[in-house]
């Protein structure tokens, strides 16, 4: 009878040997891709970085450097779908950030319904926004483009429309009063537009000056019958 067990334990433990080695292999190949996903998950809403003025200088990029690179490589992170009740929302006695648009709009002499167009396919009205490349706020400013402008919160709706209205009007000049253009550049890029000789072939930018005009117009619209955006007295 003793000399039966001798086999059983053995066997037993060669099992239990060739499961631990089995865990060991699949834990091995689980952990890198675990520690990968953690490396490159972005934070839904990051911590605004904000210039800090003394004895410490921060070279910031000029506005030229700006206007030349690309706000997305992928030339589709500003644009957000709107929920499907988005007339309502935006047709409204009381349009959202009314008095920073009517600033901004009297500011740099920029059409109001334009800027309110911008919003709607940048950001959909959503000032805590950020895009897969960067963007933020309201008119999705890049942090780049943002430091140039000295808008030191982009989630501040104040702060971001007139700075995206400012970027917006000297895309406006560099492009001789062009929409289109402005609108291209300020999608995908100024050496784009410039490559291209025009709205460069991106089927996103396309869709967004497209997008953008159409708001542009239901907003002139609705100013035209004296519904909103009328200008405090």
């Amino acid at each position: 009878m003793h000399r039966n067990q001798y086999p059983v334990q053995s066997e037993l433990h060669r099992t239990v040997r060739q499961g631990l080695i089995f865990y060991a292999m699949l834990a091995m190949l689980t952990v890198p891709s675990a520690l990968c996903s953690q490396q490159h998950r972005v934070p839904a809403y990051p911590v605004s970085s904000k210039i800090i003025f003394g004895k410490v200088q921060i070279q910031q990029p000029s506005l030229a450097e700006v206007l030349q690179e690309p706000r997305s490589t992928e030339f589709t992170a500003g644009i957000q779908e709107l929920p499907a009740n988005d007339g309502n929302m935006l047709l409204q006695d009381d349009p959202p950030y009314y008095d920073h648009i009517m600033q901004a709009a009297q500011s740099y002499d920029v059409d109001p319904a334009l800027i309110r167009a911008i919003i709607v396919a940048e950001s959909g009205f959503n000032p805590q926004a950020v895009s897969k490349r960067g963007a933020q706020g309201l008119m999705q400013l890049m942090p780049t483009t943002a430091k140039s402008l000295g808008v030191i919160d982009s989630f501040d709706p104040a702060l971001n429309i007139d700075g995206g209205v400012r970027y917006f009007r000297r895309l406006l000049d560099r492009f001789e009063g062009d929409v289109s253009l402005a609108l291209a550049a300020y999608n995908a890029g100024s050496r784009y537009v410039r490559q291209y000789g025009g709205v460069p072939p991106f089927r996103a930018t396309h869709h967004y000056i497209k997008k953008v005009l159409h708001y542009q117009k239901k907003f002139q619209s609705e100013m035209a019958v004296g519904v909103t955006l009328e200008p405090a007295v």
